[in-house]
Protein backbone atom coordinates (compact mmCIF):
# COMPACT_ATOMS: atom_id res chain seq x y z
CA UNK A 1 0.00 0.00 0.00
CA UNK A 2 0.99 3.60 -0.52
CA UNK A 3 2.06 4.77 2.92
CA UNK A 4 1.42 8.49 2.81
CA UNK A 5 -1.15 10.63 4.51
CA UNK A 6 -3.36 12.09 1.82
CA UNK A 7 -4.17 15.76 1.32
CA UNK A 8 -2.31 17.07 4.33
CA UNK A 9 0.20 19.38 2.65
CA UNK A 10 -2.28 22.21 2.35
CA UNK A 11 -1.69 25.63 0.85
CA UNK A 12 -4.53 26.93 2.96
CA UNK A 13 -6.60 25.63 5.83
CA UNK A 14 -9.80 23.73 5.28
CA UNK A 15 -12.79 23.32 7.54
CA UNK A 16 -11.73 21.76 10.81
CA UNK A 17 -8.12 21.40 9.66
CA UNK A 18 -6.04 24.59 9.88
CA UNK A 19 -2.93 24.95 7.79
CA UNK A 20 -0.12 22.73 9.00
CA UNK A 21 3.06 24.64 9.87
CA UNK A 22 5.83 24.27 7.31
CA UNK A 23 8.94 22.50 8.57
CA UNK A 24 11.25 25.50 8.54
CA UNK A 25 14.55 26.19 10.23
CA UNK A 26 15.05 29.30 12.37
CA UNK A 27 18.46 30.74 13.20
CA UNK A 28 21.15 28.11 12.78
CA UNK A 29 23.78 27.50 15.47
CA UNK A 30 27.19 29.01 14.77
CA UNK A 31 28.80 25.72 13.74
CA UNK A 32 26.17 25.30 10.98
CA UNK A 33 26.70 28.76 9.41
CA UNK A 34 29.10 27.52 6.77
CA UNK A 35 27.20 27.72 3.50
CA UNK A 36 28.51 24.21 2.78
CA UNK A 37 26.11 21.45 1.73
CA UNK A 38 24.90 19.50 4.72
CA UNK A 39 26.59 16.31 3.58
CA UNK A 40 29.95 18.11 3.86
CA UNK A 41 29.42 19.71 7.23
CA UNK A 42 27.28 18.69 10.19
CA UNK A 43 23.71 17.92 11.17
CA UNK A 44 22.39 16.45 14.38
CA UNK A 45 18.95 14.85 14.38
CA UNK A 46 17.51 13.73 17.70
CA UNK A 47 14.84 11.04 17.88
CA UNK A 48 12.80 11.69 21.01
CA UNK A 49 9.59 10.65 22.69
CA UNK A 50 8.60 10.63 26.35
CA UNK A 51 7.22 7.11 25.81
CA UNK A 52 9.14 3.98 24.95
CA UNK A 53 8.14 1.45 22.31
CA UNK A 54 7.46 3.98 19.55
CA UNK A 55 10.28 3.01 17.16
CA UNK A 56 12.81 5.56 18.40
CA UNK A 57 15.79 3.25 18.00
CA UNK A 58 14.44 1.84 14.74
CA UNK A 59 14.05 5.34 13.34
CA UNK A 60 17.57 6.29 14.44
CA UNK A 61 19.15 3.24 12.78
CA UNK A 62 17.14 3.55 9.57
CA UNK A 63 17.73 7.30 9.22
CA UNK A 64 21.49 6.85 9.64
CA UNK A 65 21.46 4.08 7.04
CA UNK A 66 19.39 6.24 4.68
CA UNK A 67 21.89 9.09 4.98
CA UNK A 68 24.93 6.86 4.40
CA UNK A 69 23.27 5.30 1.36
CA UNK A 70 22.09 8.59 -0.16
CA UNK A 71 25.24 10.66 0.33
CA UNK A 72 27.84 7.86 0.47
CA UNK A 73 29.23 9.41 3.63
CA UNK A 74 29.44 8.23 7.20
CA UNK A 75 26.57 8.54 9.64
CA UNK A 76 26.69 7.95 13.39
CA UNK A 77 23.96 6.90 15.78
CA UNK A 78 24.67 8.32 19.24
CA UNK A 79 23.10 5.96 21.75
CA UNK A 80 21.97 8.12 24.68
CA UNK A 81 19.30 5.74 25.94
CA UNK A 82 20.31 3.84 29.12
CA UNK A 83 18.80 0.69 27.61
CA UNK A 84 21.53 0.85 24.92
CA UNK A 85 19.17 -0.59 22.32
CA UNK A 86 21.03 0.93 19.36
CA UNK A 87 24.37 -0.43 20.58
CA UNK A 88 22.84 -3.86 21.13
CA UNK A 89 21.29 -3.76 17.65
CA UNK A 90 24.68 -3.02 16.07
CA UNK A 91 26.45 -5.75 18.06
CA UNK A 92 23.81 -8.35 17.18
CA UNK A 93 23.84 -7.35 13.51
CA UNK A 94 27.62 -7.70 13.30
CA UNK A 95 27.37 -11.13 14.89
CA UNK A 96 24.74 -12.00 12.27
CA UNK A 97 27.15 -11.00 9.51
CA UNK A 98 25.97 -7.58 8.42
CA UNK A 99 25.78 -3.90 9.30
CA UNK A 100 24.96 -0.94 7.00
CA UNK A 101 28.08 0.37 5.28
CA UNK A 102 29.09 3.83 6.41
CA UNK A 103 27.16 3.78 9.68
CA UNK A 104 28.33 3.42 13.26
CA UNK A 105 26.84 3.42 16.75
CA UNK A 106 28.58 5.12 19.64
CA UNK A 107 27.50 5.52 23.27
CA UNK A 108 26.60 9.06 24.30
CA UNK A 109 26.63 10.42 27.83
CA UNK A 110 25.92 13.81 29.35
CA UNK A 111 29.37 15.14 28.49
CA UNK A 112 29.09 13.90 24.90
CA UNK A 113 25.77 15.65 24.39
CA UNK A 114 26.90 18.90 26.00
CA UNK A 115 29.92 18.94 23.70
CA UNK A 116 27.62 18.34 20.72
CA UNK A 117 25.48 21.31 21.72
CA UNK A 118 28.56 23.54 21.86
CA UNK A 119 30.56 22.41 18.87
CA UNK A 120 28.51 20.12 16.66
CA UNK A 121 29.51 16.70 15.42
CA UNK A 122 31.45 17.18 12.19
CA UNK A 123 29.17 14.87 10.22
CA UNK A 124 25.66 13.43 10.27
CA UNK A 125 24.60 12.17 13.68
CA UNK A 126 21.32 10.74 14.94
CA UNK A 127 20.79 10.82 18.70
CA UNK A 128 18.64 8.03 20.13
CA UNK A 129 17.36 9.97 23.15
CA UNK A 130 16.13 8.55 26.47
CA UNK A 131 12.49 9.20 27.37
CA UNK A 132 13.15 11.71 30.15
CA UNK A 133 15.66 13.35 32.45
CA UNK A 134 18.80 15.39 31.93
CA UNK A 135 20.01 13.20 29.06
CA UNK A 136 16.72 13.80 27.26
CA UNK A 137 17.07 17.56 27.72
CA UNK A 138 20.65 17.58 26.46
CA UNK A 139 19.75 15.34 23.50
CA UNK A 140 17.12 17.85 22.41
CA UNK A 141 19.39 20.82 23.10
CA UNK A 142 22.13 19.37 20.88
CA UNK A 143 19.76 18.77 17.95
CA UNK A 144 19.42 20.76 14.77
CA UNK A 145 16.12 18.94 14.21
CA UNK A 146 13.96 16.79 16.51
CA UNK A 147 11.94 13.86 15.18
CA UNK A 148 9.12 12.67 17.44
CA UNK A 149 7.87 9.25 16.32
CA UNK A 150 4.40 8.08 17.29
CA UNK A 151 2.02 5.32 16.38
CA UNK A 152 -1.70 5.94 15.86
CA UNK A 153 -2.41 4.96 19.47
CA UNK A 154 -4.09 7.77 21.45
CA UNK A 155 -1.69 7.15 24.35
CA UNK A 156 1.34 7.40 22.06
CA UNK A 157 -0.06 10.55 20.46
CA UNK A 158 -0.51 12.22 23.85
CA UNK A 159 3.11 11.48 24.69
CA UNK A 160 4.21 12.77 21.28
CA UNK A 161 2.46 16.08 22.04
CA UNK A 162 4.12 16.19 25.46
CA UNK A 163 7.49 15.69 23.79
CA UNK A 164 6.81 18.38 21.17
CA UNK A 165 5.90 20.77 23.99
CA UNK A 166 9.25 20.02 25.65
CA UNK A 167 11.21 21.16 22.58
CA UNK A 168 12.54 24.69 23.17
CA UNK A 169 11.00 27.50 21.17
CA UNK A 170 12.84 28.10 17.92
CA UNK A 171 14.15 24.55 17.56
CA UNK A 172 12.59 22.77 14.57
CA UNK A 173 10.87 19.44 15.07
CA UNK A 174 8.01 17.36 13.73
CA UNK A 175 5.97 14.26 14.46
CA UNK A 176 6.65 11.14 12.39
CA UNK A 177 3.80 8.63 12.24
CA UNK A 178 5.22 5.09 12.40
CA UNK A 179 3.70 1.61 12.28
CA UNK A 180 1.02 3.19 10.15
CA UNK A 181 -1.97 1.45 8.63
CA UNK A 182 -3.25 4.27 6.40
CA UNK A 183 -6.64 2.74 5.65
CA UNK A 184 -7.65 2.46 9.30
CA UNK A 185 -9.80 4.87 11.28
CA UNK A 186 -7.12 5.09 13.96
CA UNK A 187 -4.57 6.38 11.47
CA UNK A 188 -7.00 8.86 9.96
CA UNK A 189 -7.99 10.10 13.43
CA UNK A 190 -4.33 10.60 14.31
CA UNK A 191 -3.71 12.64 11.16
CA UNK A 192 -6.80 14.75 11.80
CA UNK A 193 -5.85 15.36 15.44
CA UNK A 194 -2.33 16.47 14.51
CA UNK A 195 -3.63 18.80 11.82
CA UNK A 196 -6.34 20.28 14.03
CA UNK A 197 -3.71 21.02 16.66
CA UNK A 198 -1.42 22.57 14.04
CA UNK A 199 1.33 20.11 14.94
CA UNK A 200 4.17 19.91 12.40
CA UNK A 201 4.39 16.43 10.92
CA UNK A 202 6.14 14.66 8.09
CA UNK A 203 4.52 14.01 4.74
CA UNK A 204 6.07 10.55 4.78
CA UNK A 205 4.64 8.02 7.18
CA UNK A 206 6.28 4.70 7.98
CA UNK A 207 4.04 1.73 7.30
CA UNK A 208 3.61 -1.15 9.69
CA UNK A 209 5.79 -3.92 8.26
CA UNK A 210 6.98 -7.27 9.58
CA UNK A 211 10.56 -6.80 8.39
CA UNK A 212 10.84 -3.53 10.33
CA UNK A 213 9.21 -5.09 13.39
CA UNK A 214 11.67 -7.99 13.28
CA UNK A 215 14.63 -5.81 12.29
CA UNK A 216 16.41 -5.75 15.66
CA UNK A 217 19.83 -7.31 15.24
CA UNK A 218 19.78 -7.24 11.44
CA UNK A 219 21.10 -4.83 8.86
CA UNK A 220 18.20 -2.72 7.50
CA UNK A 221 18.69 -3.51 3.82
CA UNK A 222 15.31 -2.17 2.70
CA UNK A 223 14.74 1.30 4.13
CA UNK A 224 11.10 1.76 3.06
CA UNK A 225 9.91 5.34 3.81
CA UNK A 226 12.95 6.47 5.78
CA UNK A 227 14.76 7.95 2.75
CA UNK A 228 11.69 10.17 2.25
CA UNK A 229 11.82 11.15 5.94
CA UNK A 230 15.49 12.05 5.54
CA UNK A 231 14.70 14.05 2.42
CA UNK A 232 12.16 16.14 4.29
CA UNK A 233 14.65 16.86 7.06
CA UNK A 234 17.35 17.86 4.58
CA UNK A 235 14.87 20.10 2.74
CA UNK A 236 13.69 21.66 5.99
CA UNK A 237 17.27 22.40 7.04
CA UNK A 238 17.89 24.22 3.77
CA UNK A 239 20.58 21.81 2.62
CA UNK A 240 21.57 21.27 -0.98
CA UNK A 241 21.20 17.61 -1.81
Amino acid sequence: PVCRAELHRRDAGSAGHPRRPVLTTPELPEYRKTGIPIRETTMIVTIANAKGGVAKTTSAIYLAAAYARRFEEGATVLDADPQSSASLWRDMAEENGGWPAGTDVMPANLSTLQRLARAGHGGFAVVDAPPQGRLFEESVKAADFVVVPTSDSPIDLQQAWATMNAIPDGKPGAVLIVRAEPRTRAFQATVAALDEAGTPRFDAVVCKRQDIKAGMGHSPDKLHEYPQVLGEIVEAMGARA
